[in-house]
């Protein structure tokens, strides 16, 4: 999925006005630290990291592989 799609996984599992929340102040900062790993890579290299939510109730995957462009982040959620 993409970023724009994640957060309809995350009013799925918190509701739509909390799963926007959510999406609106956390998935920023868990972008800018990804993005500066995705900074440090090799060309061509991919990049993989899962992020916990503080409150436990899910956890995000994104991956990406440096190109010479904007990068095509994929992302996944799992959440309760």
């Amino acid at each position: 999925m993409t970023i724009a799609e994640l957060e309809r996984e995350l009013q799925k599992c918190y509701g739509i006005r909390e799963g926007s929340r959510v999406y609106r102040t956390v998935i920023p900062g868990i972008l800018v630290d990804f993005l500066g790993m995705l900074k440090k890579a090799g060309v061509n290299e991919e990049v993989r990291e899962e992020y916990r939510l503080e409150d436990g109730r899910g956890t995000i995957r994104l991956s990406a592989r440096k190109t010479a462009g904007a990068p095509q982040i994929n992302a996944d959620f799992s959440g309760s």
